[in-house]
């Protein structure tokens, strides 16, 4: 699979989230899939039921890479960027660095791995 193709991927997972659509979102994430998040930790079944609660106004992906690329399993990394609609819930908004493992079943790709890092901005001294 291409670097396009995995990105669209991404995409359809994302678009899932933020129109809180489980269906959607458990048709690319296995419900048996490790999600880390805000030092949670969750199956991809668990987290689909609270995306009917996930606020995203917006996202934004740049720094797309594919880190790994077999026949059975992709691994990528990029940066995402996203806005809440809700000033409550202003701890989902930010800048974040996401690995995703995905895994093909049949002719099916789905997430068996997701992890999210918020991305803190400081100054780097150098010892």
């Amino acid at each position: 699979m291409n670097k396009e193709d995995m990105m669209m991927l991404e995409k359809k997972m994302w678009e899932a989230a933020k129109n809180r659509n489980k269906e959607e979102f458990l048709d690319v994430v296995s419900e048996e899939a490790v999600m880390v998040c805000g030092g949670y930790r969750c199956t991809g079944k668990e987290y689909a039921d609270i995306i009917s609660v996930f606020d995203c106004k917006c996202y934004n992906i740049v720094n797309f890479e594919v880190v790994h690329n077999d026949s059975n399993t992709i691994q990528v990394h990029y940066v995402i960027t996203l806005e809440v609609n809700d000033e409550k819930n202003i701890d989902l908004a930010g800048t974040f660095h996401i690995t995703t493992t995905w895994k093909k079943y049949e002719n099916h790709w789905k997430v068996v791995f997701n992890m999210a890092q918020r991305i803190v901005e400081h100054d780097m001294q150098v010892f």
